[in-house]
C-alpha cells in the first residue's frame, strides 16, 4: 500500500502548484520592492519565491521522513493519516501564502491566516488519534515513545482538545489586535494544547 500511493497526496501538490501559479501572477502587480519581515523594504521577487520553496521543501521531506524513522514499519498501519496530515499542511502553508499576497495587494485580511491555521488545527487533530508510535509526527514525549497506552490515551486527548483549541485561534485571531496580537493568538493555544499533553502523558505512562 505505501509503495502504491506516494506520501503526499494529489490535492497537496495540486495546492502548491495552484498557489505558486497565482503567486507569479501576483508578481506582475507587485512594485519592485514591498514591505516584508521586520517592516524592511523586500524584493518582490523574493516574497513571491520564499513560500512555495519552503512549502516544496515541506513535501520533500515528507517523502523522507518516514523513509528514515526507526519505527518504518508503524507507517503501514496509519500511512492514509500520513498522507492526509502532510496535504493539510501543504494547503494550509498555500493559503496562508495566498493571504499574504492578498494582503500585500490589499485585498485580504492578515486575520485570515491564523483563521487558516485554526482550522488546519481542527482538521489534524480530528484524525490524530490513528497516529501510530513513531519519530516524527504527533505527541512525542519520552513517556509516548515508551509506551503505548500512552501514546493512544496522548493522541485521543489531544485529538480533544485540538477541535477546542482551533476554535479558540480562530477567535483570537478577530479579536486580539492585528500583528503582535494574532501572534499570541497562535502560540498560546498550541503551548496550552502541547502543555496539557505534555503532562498528561507522563500521567498516563505512570499509571500504566
Amino acid at each position: 500500500m505505501m509503495k502504491k500511493s506516494k506520501a503526499m497526496p494529489w490535492w497537496g501538490w495540486l495546492a502548491w502548484v495552484l498557489a505558486l501559479a497565482l503567486g507569479m501572477i501576483t508578481y506582475t502587480h507587485l512594485p519592485a520592492q514591498v514591505v516584508g519581515k521586520a517592516n524592511r523594504m523586500t524584493p518582490s521577487i523574493l516574497v513571491v519565491l520564499y513560500e512555495p520553496i519552503l512549502t516544496l521543501g515541506i513535501i520533500l521531506l515528507w517523502h523522507v521522513l518516514w523513509r528514515i524513522d526507526p519505527k518504518k514499519k508503524n507507517y503501514e498501519s496509519f500511512w492514509p493519516t500520513y498522507r492526509y496530515i502532510g496535504g493539510v499542511i501543504v494547503v494550509c502553508s498555500s493559503l496562508v501564502y495566498l493571504i499574504v499576497l492578498g494582503h500585500v495587494l490589499k485585498i485580504a485580511s492578515m486575520r485570515l491566516a491564523p483563521t487558516a491555521i485554526g482550522i488546519m488545527f481542527m482538521l489534524i487533530a480530528n484524525i490524530s488519534p490513528r497516529i501510530q508510535p513513531n519519530w516524527w509526527i504527533g505527541f512525542r514525549t519520552p513517556w509516548t515513545l515508551s509506551s503505548t497506552e500512552s501514546w493512544n490515551r496522548t493522541h485521543r486527548l489531544g485529538g480533544q482538545l485540538g477541535i477546542p483549541m482551533g476554535i479558540l485561534i480562530i477567535v483570537l485571531a478577530w479579536i486580539l489586535p492585528e500583528n503582535f496580537g494574532m501572534r499570541l493568538a497562535i502560540l498560546i493555544p498550541i503551548f496550552l494544547w502541547m502543555l496539557i499533553t505534555f503532562v498528561a502523558s507522563y500521567f498516563y505512562a505512570k499509571k500504566e
